[in-house]
């Protein structure tokens, strides 16, 4: 392996914990199953995330839509201000993320091998580049190892920002590997473009398709850590 390429969010760091804490603080008198939430959480973040891409909604609009919507599955009603109060709150749960359990040893053992490392991560530049500030990864990688999608107009898994990361990295595609915990956007995306995909699934997701597009499936870090350490 030559170059190994690592989406950020829910890979790098777990952003579950500062949303579970957000929905805690948020419905405190509300029965609310997180793991129920999270799935729609994540299903109505996905069509807001492709709404601001395309330029059709400010962030604004998608973080009051996304909410929004997941609460009235769960017959909760919020106005667009307690929507927009809802986004500060996460928004300062996130000022405390960390990264997973042994990502830093891989990340150091990665480039003592002289390993390109890089991230390419989908999300607004502003958010994406204060998070990698906040779990300490400027230590290991510059601004201009990380691809983040706003600043290209383009996001995973169009082929066009693999193809992106090809050109101003001068990826071998055989050589180099990504390492995500979205099926979708991740595998598929690094696979169709030629690269092999490590799927980090810590939470047991299912497969959207062909699950033999992983390269390799591991359900922790450790065990990321395990793999590398054999295979580079």
């Amino acid at each position: 392996m030559r170059t190994i390429a690592f989406d950020l969010d829910d890979t790098l760091y777990d952003r579950t914990e500062p949303l579970k804490q957000t929905f805690a603080s948020f419905t405190p008198t509300k029965e609310l199953r997180f793991n129920e939430i999270l799935p729609i959480y994540h299903k109505y973040s996905d069509i807001a995330f492709e709404k601001v891409t395309n330029q059709q909604w400010t962030l604004e609009e998608s973080y009051v839509y996304r909410i929004r919507k997941t609460l009235q599955e769960q017959n909760i009603g919020i106005s667009e201000q307690d929507a927009l109060a809802f986004q500060a709150m996460y928004t300062k749960n996130q000022d405390r993320i960390q990264l997973r359990p042994h990502i830093e040893e891989i990340i150091q053992y990665l480039q003592n091998k002289e390993i390109q490392t890089i991230i390419i991560t989908n999300g607004p530049s502003t958010n994406q580049r204060k998070k990698v500030r906040q779990l300490g990864l400027e230590a290991y990688f510059s601004a201009g190892d990380i691809i983040v999608s706003e600043e290209e107009a383009v996001a995973k898994p169009d082929p066009k920002i693999f193809q992106i990361a090809e050109e101003r990295f001068s990826l071998t595609k055989n050589e180099t590997w990504y390492i995500g915990d979205n099926f979708l956007i991740d595998i598929i995306g690094a696979s169709q473009v030629g690269w092999k995909a490590i799927w980090l699934k810590p939470n047991h997701q299912k497969p959207q398709c062909n699950p033999n597009l992983a390269e390799k499936t591991v359900h922790s870090t450790e065990e990321l850590k395990d793999y590398l350490l054999r295979h580079v």
